[in-house]
């Protein structure tokens, strides 16, 4: 490891994130030759700045003289491109790879991501399922592989398939480095017994599957679910499924076993009729009187989120353009209502036209009861969306064209959730255009 590479990523682990730009950005405007200007990419890359990684590694490739130097510069940039949503540009570079090493495996990869990317999932269906059957794969790459294949089955509606190819690797993921006193569950069932539920997951994956509780009940087996979300046990207690929040340490009865709780549907062999479309979530008796003051408004109110600041590497593939949105809701017959945290702010020009809950310290409990007194919520791919959807609001949700498995499906209707959710899906990397048009028409002449 280079003295610079030492100095940013120490820097980076104390969140000095900033500072850590403003290094990298000073070495990277003295840059003069090939390898400077790669050791800066490969550092913007490793810490996921990915627009610099470009910028950097578009310049080493431009000063690249050896033919090696040139293969694996562009071979960085496919990987990079696809990190920062332009498959595009991928392409073209696979393209050149590929006439130098046509059966590369992790070249072959990434071709696969680049054309998922552009929508065409049958081509990178098929492209996985040829690198699936050879024999010479790399385990981290074969790992990958079986992982995306879960795609192709959850766009069949084949939940059971999806899962046990979606499994494979989140699951080790999770889990690495982490150990749990408890045995592990085998799938068996067996009557009174106590299965503690680890959501080691997103806070929307939660959502989702708590529901999954009363499937384990009706075959005598006692869940429990351990969280570290204390206000999402709260929400979740109320609504009479057994939480607890692990910080508190709690302890289970002897004999009890765990299970991920993104495995449940696979070890209760789901199929997509069996998730069940009826609402499941209500808020906390308290917070709804907290925010009772909003019946007061008179008009037809509509909660939005359009930016994911959770700080998820790849939040740019799902969020939308503030302005496109407002654009488009910006009615007097409607009241705004923006949804979003203390780090994304509505823009200064628009605060008098939206009403903002922001706070860091806005809890789960809240979010629940300020959507429950909307008419309609328009969002991202976040928690909220799972939040509106699993207390039955209407809910319109931007779905990016690589998707949560949760908006998959082959009949344009969300399996998950029942007809109050609406998926507007995009159609082009980077371009929300036709998802707004649509969106656009659907609210013609709600609010009237």
């Amino acid at each position: 490891m280079n003295p610079l590479e030492l100095v940013v990523k120490t820097l980076y682990s104390f969140n000095e994130k900033e500072l850590t730009t403003q290094i990298l950005l000073a070495f990277g405007k003295r840059a003069e030759n090939f390898q400077q200007y790669n050791d800066v990419a490969k550092i913007f890359f490793e810490i996921k700045d990915f627009p610099n990684a470009i910028e950097y590694g578009e310049n080493s490739l431009k000063l690249a003289v050896k033919p090696e130097e040139k293969y694996i510069t562009a071979k960085n940039l496919i990987n990079v491109y696809n990190q920062n949503n332009y498959p595009e540009k991928a392409l073209t570079q696979i393209e050149k790879c590929k006439k130098l090493t046509p059966n590369d495996p992790e070249l072959l990869f990434e071709e696969t991501v680049t054309y998922s990317q552009l929508g065409q999932v049958d081509k990178a269906h098929k492209l996985l399922l040829n690198l699936s059957q050879r024999k010479d794969l790399p385990e981290e790459i074969e790992k990958k592989v079986n992982h995306n294949l879960s795609g192709h089955y959850f766009r069949k509606d084949d939940l059971p398939k999806a899962f046990e190819h979606f499994l494979i690797e989140t699951e080790k993921v999770a889990y690495k480095g982490i150990q749990i006193e408890l045995s592990k569950w085998n799938g068996i069932i067996q009557p009174n017994q106590t299965l503690v539920i680890d959501a080691n997951c997103g806070a929307g994956d939660e959502v989702m599957h708590i529901r999954f509780m009363k499937n384990l009940k009706e075959l005598g087996i006692r869940p429990i679910w351990a969280t570290t979300r204390k206000q999402l046990a709260d929400v979740f207690n109320h609504n009479g499924y057994e939480s607890v929040c692990v910080w508190d340490k709690p302890e289970y009865p002897k004999g009890s076993c765990w299970i991920y709780a993104l495995a449940l549907p696979y070890y209760l062999n789901l199929s997509v009729q069996d998730l069940g479309r009826q609402p499941y979530l209500q808020p906390l008796p308290e917070k709804e009187e907290k925010y009772s003051y909003l019946q007061k408004d008179p008009k037809y109110k509509i909660g939005m989120f359009w930016n994911s600041g959770s700080g998820y590497e790849q939040a740019h593939f799902r969020s939308v353009d503030f302005t496109d949105l407002y654009d488009i809701i910006n009615d007097e017959k409607y009241s705004l209502y923006s949804l979003q945290m203390s780090d994304n702010p509505v823009p200064q020009s628009c605060k008098s036209q939206i009403k903002e809950f922001h706070s860091k310290d806005r809890e789960f409990a809240d979010t629940f009861s300020i959507i429950n007194q909307m008419d309609l919520v328009i969002t991202s791919c976040t928690s909220i969306a799972h939040i509106a959807a699993a207390q039955g609001k209407e809910v319109c949700v931007f779905v990016p064209i690589m998707e949560y498995y949760a908006w998959t499906t082959s009949t344009g209707k969300c399996w998950w959730y029942g007809d109050n959710v609406h998926m507007f899906k995009q159609k082009k990397p980077r371009n929300w255009n036709k998802p707004l048009q649509e969106l656009k028409e659907f609210l013609n002449g709600r609010g009237v």
